[in-house]
């Protein structure tokens, strides 16, 4: 299950997945993916730094790896569907993708790093093109109900300008006890619900009485869970790394609770994912694409795959 946790910046978002990241990988193995332009996640899975393997420069390279044998294609673009020739990418930590694009920081876990900007970005590279390499490996995905896939995602409701949109069985939106981290979400919400995008709440640094001024505005039944404000995240911002897993484990409750909502209430629908994704390709591709690389990239479609057929193989 791939599970996207979102929020305006500094809702904690961060945080919170990573924390989640830690609560599962005491149970079993856990891919993380670190979207963010500020690259925190890795920050807080990876405390030595040379763990942080950065692929979202590397679009060439992945799909490179993604095409397989696919012959029926020159460019490969983000949204470019798999084929049957493709080659696919599973959430287990012997996967060769994740072997040769992921990093290991810790016990159960895999990392794969999207990056920031470096010097090269600087004043004419939008983060989005370094999203697409992330598009791309979603698209080519196969996780199965029993996997976790967690994203720390970037801030806001940025995620609605690329395929992302719809690429998580599941958003978590971290909220404050603001009138503005609330507006973020409902701002939010109020496009996925157009879309069937499912989306549930965790309030972060919230007070008792915090909880009735948020749900004046957000349905009890969509939070998952409230969690206060915590010394252990103040010492672990200040270099204690013991105190993150104290934060993990002072947090269980909520955590448990929220496993237990995707268990019980996510379904992988792949023959609609794949629907959206065929109309996202063609949308775009007419849009730009076709004219920017002078082909007819919204052609560039397996007329015979289905995700049924590679996810028996």
């Amino acid at each position: 299950m791939r599970i996207g946790f979102l929020g305006k910046g500094g809702s904690g978002k961060t945080t919170l997945s990573a924390s989640f990241i830690q609560y599962l990988a005491e149970q079993q193995f856990v891919l993380a993916i670190d979207a963010d332009v500020n690259v925190h996640l890795a920050n807080i899975l990876t405390p030595d730094q040379t763990y942080i393997h950065p692929i979202g420069s590397m679009f060439g390279e992945v799909t490179e790896y993604l095409k397989g044998n696919r012959t029926d294609i020159r460019t490969m673009v983000a949204t470019t569907p798999p084929s049957l020739q493709s080659n696919f990418i599973y959430a287990n930590k012997d996967d060769e993708f994740i072997q040769r694009f992921g990093t290991f920081p810790r016990d159960n876990v895999a990392l794969l790093t999207i990056g920031t900007y470096d010097s090269a970005d600087i004043g004419h590279t939008c983060y989005h093109g370094k999203l697409n390499t992330l598009e791309t490996i979603y698209h080519h995905l196969l996780d199965s109900t029993s996997d976790y896939v967690i994203a720390d995602a970037t801030a806001g409701i940025d995620n609605l300008g690329t395929s992302l949109f719809f690429s998580y069985d599941l958003n978590v939106f971290v909220v404050e006890p603001t009138l503005k981290s609330i507006q973020v979400y409902l701002d939010f919400k109020k496009i996925a619900d157009s879309r069937d995008i499912h989306t549930v709440v965790i309030v972060n640094k919230c007070e008792q009485a915090d909880e009735q001024f948020v749900q004046k505005y957000i349905d009890k039944k969509h939070i998952i869970g409230y969690i206060p404000r915590s010394v252990h995240i103040r010492s672990m911002e200040q270099g204690s790394p013991e105190a993150f897993m104290d934060f993990v484990e002072e947090q269980k409750a909520v955590f448990a609770s929220l496993q237990e909502y995707i268990s019980s209430n996510i379904t992988k629908y792949w023959e609609v994912y794949y629907r959206t994704l065929l109309h996202t390709h063609k949308q775009n591709s007419i849009e730009w694409w076709n004219d920017y690389y002078k082909e007819s990239i919204d052609t560039q479609c397996d007329n015979n795959f289905t995700y049924a057929k590679v996810l028996t193989k």
